[in-house]
């Protein structure tokens, strides 16, 4: 097991649940076209709505749960695929719709790029935070899609490593944010 100064998340069943801070609406600066801008609380950003996060690299897939904590991708939508983006600040906490008190954190891996699993929700730990990115692209329904960031990298996907958070842009995926109705 890596050092725990390395480890960012910690898998959600080996550890003991916290209270959640409040939420607070996200707010950044914005720029006219709103490229690079992190959306702010509304909508699908709220809080309040449930999301499926749709990978546009490749074949369609989505980001889900594995058994196992691990956050993968996979061409069906399954219950293990939803999400609430939960405003933090400037950024959002992707928590589970499927599990209370769980979010997507990023771990550090030590023969690999950084990955993400589902841990206890902290609202203060920075492996949770995360940014999602408006880009200039859409998806195949013609849906905005977004690059989601942490301070470890952006979100990426490769065959080699699957999803995996990762420095600079070569692997790195734009999502469309597909509502799936009230939290």
């Amino acid at each position: 097991m890596a050092p725990a100064e390395d480890v960012v998340a910690t898998p959600a069943a080996t550890t003991t649940a916290s209270p959640s801070a409040p939420s607070t609406p996200s707010s950044s600066p914005g720029s006219p076209s709103g490229e690079g801008v992190s959306p702010s609380g509304g909508g699908v950003f709220s809080g309040t709505r449930e999301v499926a996060l749709s990978m546009e690299s490749g074949p369609p897939a989505y980001l889900v749960v594995g058994t196992d904590g691990k956050v993968v991708g996979n061409v069906r939508l399954t219950e293990r695929s939803v999400f609430v983006p939960v405003p933090v600040g400037a950024r959002h906490q992707i928590r589970t719709a499927f599990a209370d008190n769980s979010c997507v954190g990023v771990r550090r891996n030590a023969g690999g790029p950084p990955t993400l699993v589902v841990a206890v929700c902290a609202p203060k730990a920075e492996g949770q935070l995360f940014r999602f990115v408006q880009t200039e692209q859409r998806d195949s329904e013609g849906r905005r899609t977004y690059r989601i960031e942490s301070t470890s990298g952006a979100v990426a996907f490769n065959s080699l490593n699957g999803v995996h958070v990762q420095e600079g842009d070569s692997d790195v995926v734009g999502f469309a944010v597909i509502d799936q109705g009230p939290a």
